[in-house]
C-alpha cells in the first residue's frame, strides 16, 4: 500500500484567511472610530446643555425686566403671568397637534402635572416672598435652589454631584451675598426680618429645584419637549386666570409700550422654557441649576443699562465669583466624565470583559425628544 503524501494547502486558502483577517481589522477600526464619535457626542451633549442653561438665564432676566417695567405701568403681576402662560400654549399646542402627542394621555401624566404645579408654585412663592422681604433677601433665598438640587438629586434622580460642584456651590452663594448685600447680614437692617418671609423664600427655592428636577426625570424616557412646556403653560394659565378673576386685577393695557412689553415678556418666557427644558434634557440637574447664578450678572447689566444703577465694588466682586464658579462647574463635570470613562475603559480591557467593553465601544447617549 502506497502512502499518499499530505495535500498542501492551496494559496487561495491563505488569501482567503488574510482577507478575512484584514476585514476583521478594518471592522474593529471602524468600530473604534464610531465609539470615539459617540463618546465625543456624549461629552458635547452635556456641554451644550450647560450652555443652553446659560441662554435660559438671559431670557429669564429679560422676562423679569419686562415684568418690572410693566409693574411700573400698573399692569398686575398675575396678568403678566397669564399672558406669558398663554404664549407658551400658543407655541406648544400646534406642535403637539402635529406630533399627535397627548401630554396627559400616558401613565406619566402625573409627572407633567407635577412639573406644572411646581413651576407655577415657584413663581407664585417668589412674588409672595418679595412682598414679605426686601428684593435682596428674596433673591438670596431664591439661589438656594442649586443646593436643594445637589442634596435631592442622589435621592430622586440617582445623580451624584461632582466634587467640583460641592466646592462651587457654597462659593457661589458667597458671591450672591456680596451682590445682594442683604441688610440682615451686613448690619444695615432697620427692623427684624419676617420669619414667614424667610420660610416662603426657602420654600420657593425648593419648588424651583423640584420643578427643574421633574424635567430631568421626564428625560428618563423619550419625551416631547413641547409636552413638558405645555404642562407648565396649561397649569399656569389655569392658576393665573383664577387669581386674576378672584383678585379682580384684570386691566387692559392702555399704551403701545405696555402691549410691546407684554409680547416681549411672553416670547422671552417661551424662550426661557425651551432653552431650560432642552438644557435639563442634556445636563444633570444640579450643575445645570448652578448656572442660574449667571442671572445675577444679567441683572447687574440691566441695572446699569436700563435703570442707571451702578453696582459697588462688592457687587462686582460677587459677580466675578459667581461667573467663575458657574463656568468651573461645567469644566469639572466634563473632566470628571472623561476620567470616569477612561477608568471604566481601562478596567474592562484589563479584565477582558467583552460585555463591559461593548457599552464603551458604543456609548450612544439616550435619545431625547426635541421640538
Amino acid at each position: 500500500m502506497v502512502d499518499t503524501p499530505p495535500r498542501p494547502a492551496l494559496p487561495a486558502d491563505h488569501g482567503l484567511n488574510g482577507s478575512m483577517h484584514k476585514t476583521s481589522s478594518l471592522a474593529k477600526l471602524r468600530e473604534a472610530g464610531h465609539a470615539a464619535v459617540y463618546r465625543a457626542a456624549g461629552g458635547n451633549r452635556e456641554l451644550v446643555g450647560l450652555w443652553l442653561f446659560v441662554l435660559s438665564t438671559f431670557f429669564g432676566t429679560g422676562m423679569s425686566l419686562c415684568a418690572k417695567l410693566l409693574a411700573r405701568q400698573g399692569v398686575p403681576v398675575f396678568e403678566v403671568v397669564l399672558v406669558r402662560s398663554l404664549t407658551l400654549l400658543a407655541f406648544t399646542v400646534p406642535v403637539l397637534v402635529r406630533q399627535k402627542v397627548n401630554p396627559f394621555g400616558d401613565q406619566r401624566r402625573w409627572l407633567y402635572v407635577l412639573r406644572g404645579v411646581l413651576g407655577f408654585g415657584s413663581v407664585s412663592l417668589l412674588y409672595y416672598a418679595v412682598t414679605l422681604l426686601t428684593m435682596a433677601d428674596a433673591n438670596v433665598l431664591a439661589f438656594l435652589a442649586p443646593l436643594w438640587a445637589a442634596l435631592l438629586s442622589p435621592l430622586l434622580l440617582a445623580e451624584w454631584p461632582s466634587s467640583g460642584l460641592v466646592v462651587a456651590l457654597p462659593v457661589s452663594i458667597f458671591g450672591v451675598l456680596l451682590v445682594a448685600q442683604p441688610p440682615w447680614l451686613f448690619g444695615l437692617s432697620e427692623g427684624t426680618v419676617s420669619i414667614l418671609g424667610l420660610a416662603v423664600g426657602i420654600t420657593q427655592s425648593l419648588f424651583s429645584a423640584l420643578a427643574k428636577m421633574a424635567v430631568r426625570a421626564l428625560n428618563t424616557n423619550t419625551e416631547s419637549m413641547a409636552a413638558i412646556i405645555f404642562s407648565m403653560g396649561a397649569v399656569s394659565t389655569l392658576c393665573s386666570a383664577i387669581a386674576v378673576t378672584v383678585l379682580g386685577q384684570w386691566m387692559l393695557p392702555r399704551t403701545a409700550s405696555a402691549l410691546a412689553l407684554l409680547a416681549a415678556n411672553g416670547l422671552m418666557g417661551y424662550g426661557n422654557q425651551v432653552t431650560q427644558t432642552a438644557a435639563l434634557q442634556r445636563a444633570k440637574a444640579a450643575p445645570a441649576i448652578a448656572m442660574s447664578y449667571l442671572s445675577v450678572i444679567w441683572g447687574l447689566a440691566a441695572d446699569v443699562l436700563v435703570f442707571h444703577d451702578a453696582p459697588d465694588w462688592l457687587s462686582l466682586l460677587g459677580a466675578v465669583i459667581i461667573c467663575g464658579c458657574s463656568f468651573a462647574v461645567a469644566y469639572w463635570e466634563r473632566l470628571e466624565k472623561q476620567r470616569r470613562e477612561a477608568r471604566e475603559r481601562t478596567a474592562a480591557v484589563l479584565l477582558g470583559d467583552e460585555e463591559a467593553v461593548q457599552p464603551l465601544l458604543d456609548p450612544r447617549p439616550a435619545a431625547t425628544a426635541t421640538s
